[in-house]
């Protein structure tokens, strides 16, 4: 287990991270954009006491119908630069997937876009204002929520949770000592920081330890980021980690796929297949995992350094500020790093959050280790006309694992009267062997007969990798 830096609030981290790491990069991207640790801070600083309009009000001070603010920002530093901000001067930061409408609740929010986040930081000295260390902004509570995090999930319901700082710094705290960062450990940004996964692992667990960030400022030049930033780590959804090995796989000189210093990566939002975390293995990268939700800020649990092997199949231990238990075959989560509740919807935070415990949809369980497993969604069980009872992510697993088969999708298609079992197969060379083998695995899983489809498109999927299941 790593030693970790514990804070109590963003102000004592940032403070920290200035007055350890002043001239180490923090942030670069593929337009020639650098920042240092120092010029981070004073930026986040200077947009603060803008955003008071110089002064620096008390916590809990902000006028009632200006307590929100929406981050509409693309540029990754300006985000980061404005979250903070934003947190220090009072208010109550709303996350949204890219392109996801303001809710309703929110109507009334402080919005800042793109034009108004460089007017916070432009260099202007006849407008700027007094440049005050962290220590002078007021020391807030760490239980008051300060961000709302909207899902980036397929359902038509908006859904904020409520987060405060200890949530979210106690996330990245207890998932490091687990997981380690170190200082001018070199990681390529890809996951925004509207979504917590992004916003944990690729911002404020780095700010503990000096990572340097570079942004390739799209998924398209991605690749080339590895190339010429020589990463050691990535976090990514696990669909970007199965192009990673196919690469890999398919090319003479790995360095020129993965730059050559890649040590591990970090997957989380969905399953990462067993094809893909062997393949990485092979070429030195190590695949660990991590389990969460919005709802538990987001981490649950992770895949410790140096245990991919041990711990395939598994999403690894707890970290050590949540209480996991599987009640009924459902993963249920206590801890510090529980949501306060939905914004704005009392019936649906009762209805998931249990006496401070948190039942999260998910069925699992735990190896004879203390590992936790994820099996499926418990809303995604099929039930079909036979009466078998089917949890899809299972079977698709099992059928992934057929050389070949690149991924599986188990549905229910509606016969005379019936529910009938769907596979959706994605390969771009299924023989009549690949047929066989997958008509016996259903033939075993009670599945049988089933309607098949073939196609050689990648399954739908959402900002993180989640398969899209309804159609």
């Amino acid at each position: 287990m790593y030693n970790v830096p514990f804070y109590r609030c963003f102000r004592d981290m940032l403070s920290a991270a200035e007055q350890d790491f002043p001239d180490l990069l923090f942030f670069a991207d593929a337009a020639g954009n650098r920042r240092l640790y120092g010029e981070f801070c004073r930026d986040i600083r200077k947009a603060a006491m803008r955003m008071t309009g110089g002064n620096v009000l008390p916590a809990g001070k902000r006028r009632e119908g200006d307590r929100y603010v929406v981050l509409s920002v693309k540029d990754q530093y300006r985000f980061a630069v404005c979250y903070f901000a934003a947190v220090l001067a009072g208010y109550t930061v709303c996350l949204l997937p890219g392109g996801h409408p303001v809710p309703e609740g929110l109507k009334g929010a402080r919005v800042l876009d793109e034009e108004d986040s460089a007017g916070l930081l432009k260099e202007d000295d006849a407008a700027d204002v007094e440049d005050i260390p962290f220590s002078g902004f007021p020391e807030p509570d760490p239980d008051t929520s300060c961000t709302v995090a909207f899902s980036s999930g397929t359902s038509a319901r908006d859904k904020g949770c409520l987060l405060s700082q200890k949530n979210l710094l106690h996330d990245a705290e207890y998932t490091m000592q687990l997981y380690h960062y170190w200082k001018g450990e070199r990681l390529v940004h890809i996951l925004p920081f509207w979504h917590l996964f992004g916003l944990i692992a690729d911002l404020i667990g780095p700010l503990h330890y000096g990572g340097c960030l570079f942004d390739p400022l799209d998924k398209v030049r991605f690749f080339r980021a590895l190339r010429d930033f020589h990463p050691d780590s990535v976090n990514m959804p696990p669909a970007l980690a199965d192009t990673l090995y196919m690469r890999l796989a398919v090319c003479s000189d790995p360095a020129e796929v993965s730059g050559g210093c890649l040590k591990k990566i970090l997957c989380a939002g969905a399953a990462l297949s067993d094809k893909t975390a062997d393949g990485l293995m092979k070429y030195g990268i190590e695949p660990c995992t991590a389990y969460g939700l919005t709802e538990c800020s987001p981490c649950v649990a992770v895949t410790p350094d140096g245990e991919a092997k041990e711990a395939e199949g598994t999403v690894g231990y707890p970290i050590g500020c949540v209480d996991v238990r599987i009640k009924d075959g459902e993963i249920t989560v206590s801890g510090t790093t529980v949501m306060k509740g939905y914004f704005g919807d009392d019936e649906l935070t009762r209805k998931v959050l249990k006496d401070g415990r948190i039942y999260t949809g998910d069925t699992g369980y735990f190896d004879a280790e203390g590992r936790l497993a994820v099996v499926g969604r418990k809303d995604n069980l099929l039930v079909f006309a036979s009466g078998r009872k089917c949890i899809p992510e299972k079977v698709e697993k099992l059928v992934s694992s057929i050389p070949g088969i690149r991924e599986a999708l188990l549905s229910g298609d509606s016969g005379p009267g019936s529910l009938v079992p769907h596979l959706t197969l994605v390969s771009d060379r299924f023989t009549e062997e690949m047929r066989r083998q997958v008509s016996e695995l259903m033939k075993k899983e009670e599945l049988y007969p089933y309607i098949l489809t073939i196609s050689e498109e990648r399954l739908r999927r959402n900002a993180m990798g989640k398969v899209v299941r309804r159609r």
